[in-house]
């Protein structure tokens, strides 16, 4: 099997409402649990914005929205396992990045730091740690970078790309400028960025983050958001596309090849999560599309045993929601290198559906899956160690369920957690029934023009 890095853990520091708070994968699935407004999401939220930052693109305008007010930066620490293919795990490889408010405006990555501890070693050692605040040797271990500065002309271009980075709003380290400059010099350490290239190929085709806010557009009856990775023979196709629910789609032949051939793949499991239920390409014939390349006219339908077909737009929120992880969800299942982040995951999604499938995520899945929910019937479901609940401390905002012994069910504890106590942390902020209740009064007489 091909060598590949998995996701260990994920540390956050001035996140959202999140002073501090890590989580890590005792198994190949994680879910988080907790109140509204708890920190569920950030965890999402920081996935997100590593995936940009290690794909090297241009941070989206929203990431200043992330910086807890008051603190002069956010920070994200992931810790990857990496497997040599044959179940060894050679080394743990940990990237921080920090998230700053820039002067040019906006948001720029200000740190980014690379450290490796081997297998058998006890400390971990930097690959390479980039501190845009210093004013010199911001670039270390300095020993591997010197011939950054061996001439004036290098040390320019170094600060140039630096400048540039910043203005940009995306990282250094990721950056394809930064590679070429470095492949370019001689006794340059090129070895130095071949964990960062493993990161970037990891972010870019493995790594897969569905937030709720995604899924508006198949709430509306508009537009349906189709997560897909395919893999046929050595060629890999993966993303995410937009198909029209209103109207039929045009689009180039060879993505309408490839969506047909996802469809077809996802359906042998759709028809067992939902019995009998299949998704039908109509394929209506080519046309056009909108650069005048050769398209092809399809809308997506939905059919179940021997009824009619229907306009998929008429199928519940679940089921298209269902649909729209459901190749990302088989890769997760098949491959190991794949990790899947999916924010509210029960929307939608019948509970004891819901439980069903975590459940075989949990016992029988290779790659890894991250997700959030409100729906307690997956605590029923899947291993306890694979849980993860939200504190009300915001400085030790997640935390497991200590308290629960083999045949106690991790629901019952944790709803008896909330109203009793007894973990290390409070994992739910009081509500009072009556305080409530005298609210929705007194709303109502204000409404009325009453004191």
């Amino acid at each position: 099997m091909t060598p590949f890095i998995q996701i260990k853990s994920i540390t956050l520091v001035n996140f959202k409402n999140v002073v501090s708070g890590s989580v890590d994968f005792k198994n190949n699935i994680l879910g988080v649990y907790g109140q509204n407004g708890s920190g569920k999401t950030a965890l999402v939220d920081a996935l997100e914005i590593f995936q940009a930052v290690a794909r090297g693109e241009v941070l989206p305008p929203f990431v200043e929205n992330l910086i807890m007010c008051g603190k002069p930066y956010a920070e994200c620490a992931l810790t990857f396992e990496l497997n040599n293919g044959e179940g060894v795990v050679e080394s743990l490889v940990e990237y921080v990045f920090r998230i700053q408010h820039s002067s040019l405006g906006g948001v720029e990555v200000c740190y980014e730091q690379i450290s490796e501890k081997q297998s058998g070693k006890r400390s971990k050692s930097t690959v390479v740690c980039i501190d845009k605040s210093q004013q010199e040797k911001w670039i270390t271990p300095t020993a591997d970078w010197e011939f950054a500065s061996s001439t004036k002309e290098s040390s320019v271009k170094l600060e140039v790309l630096k400048e540039m980075t910043s203005r940009e709003h995306r990282s250094l380290l990721f950056s394809a400028d930064l590679a070429n400059f470095v492949k370019s010099m001689a006794n340059s350490p090129v070895k130095k960025l071949e964990i960062a290239d493993k990161i970037r190929a990891f972010a870019q085709a493995n790594l897969f983050v569905i937030k709720n806010n995604g899924n508006g557009p198949y709430s509306l009856d508009f537009s349906f958001p189709f997560n897909f990775r395919h893999e046929e023979g050595k060629n890999l196709t993966y993303g995410n596309i937009g198909i029209s629910l209103i109207n039929p789609t045009v689009f180039p032949k060879q993505l309408f090849q490839l969506i047909e051939n996802s469809l077809n793949e996802m359906n042998v499991v759709l028809q067992e999560i939902v019995p009998g239920l299949n998704v039908i390409v109509k394929n209506e014939g080519p046309q056009q599309t909108q650069d005048g390349s050769e398209g092809v006219r399809f809308e997506l339908l939905s059919k179940k045993g021997d009824a009619d077909a229907i306009p998929l737009r008429y199928e519940s929120e679940g089921v298209k929601k269902i649909i729209s992880i459901l190749s990302i969800l088989i890769s997760v299942y098949n491959n190991p290198a794949m990790c899947l982040a999916v924010d509210e995951m029960d929307a939608g999604i019948y509970e004891y559906l819901l439980g069903e499938i975590l459940n075989i995520v949990d016992e029988k899945a290779k790659g890894r899956l991250l997700f959030t929910s409100h729906n307690l019937r997956p605590l029923e479901m899947i291993k306890k160690d694979s849980l993860i609940f939200t504190t009300t401390n915001a400085s030790n905002r997640y935390i497991r369920l200590s308290g629960i012994q083999t045949n106690n069910n991790p629901r019952n504890v944790y709803l008896r957690s909330i109203s009793l106590g007894g973990q290390k942390e409070e994992i739910y902020q009081e509500t009072s029934h009556f305080k409530i209740d005298r609210a929705f009064r007194k709303a109502g007489k204000m409404n009325d023009g009453k004191n």
